[in-house]
């Protein structure tokens, strides 16, 4: 197979593990501990859903200390990216009582929808969620370096 890049000619590379450092994409793997697999052994499709996804919704609104984003408590912020990107020894210290597990599941379900829909050899989708509030929202679901998708807003593309 012939590449049409090589190594010399790339000037930046930015990968979704770093972009998950970053705090600008959520690991879905890391809400079971574990990757999701069917009974096949097949990984789930979707590995990561931006951040700025997350926070049309899918945020509660209190943190596990029970202090909301505009008080101050033990934590300077509750229940934002900000958060998890403080606390890079234990990643989910603070968000796992912050995540709306079931309206997270129900995102799961309305990307896996339209992940259907998705042509064989195709490596890009798109299609209309519902939000917890209710509102229609465009997402799409891009396949990363891992070969898996990521979940997103469209102007996170």
């Amino acid at each position: 197979m012939t590449t049409i890049f090589s190594p010399e000619d790339l000037v930046h590379t930015y990968t979704s593990k770093q972009a998950e450092e970053d705090g600008l994409i959520f690991d879905v793997d890391l809400i079971l501990k574990r990757p999701l697999k069917n009974s096949r052994g097949v990984y789930f499709f979707l590995k990561y859903v931006t951040c700025d996804l997350l926070a049309k919704g899918y945020w509660n609104d209190r943190c596990k200390n029970g202090v909301q984003n505009s008080e101050k408590g033990i934590n300077d912020r509750c229940a934002t990216c900000d958060v998890w990107i403080n606390h890079q020894g234990n990643k989910l210290s603070c968000l796992q009582q912050t995540l709306n597990i079931a309206n997270i599941f129900d995102l799961l379900y309305q990307a896996q929808r339209i992940f259907q829909k998705k042509a064989v050899d195709d490596y890009f989708v798109s299609g209309n969620i519902e939000l917890p509030s209710g509102q229609k929202q465009k997402i799409f679901i891009a396949q990363n370096e891992s070969g898996r998708y990521t979940a997103m807003l469209p102007e996170d593309y």
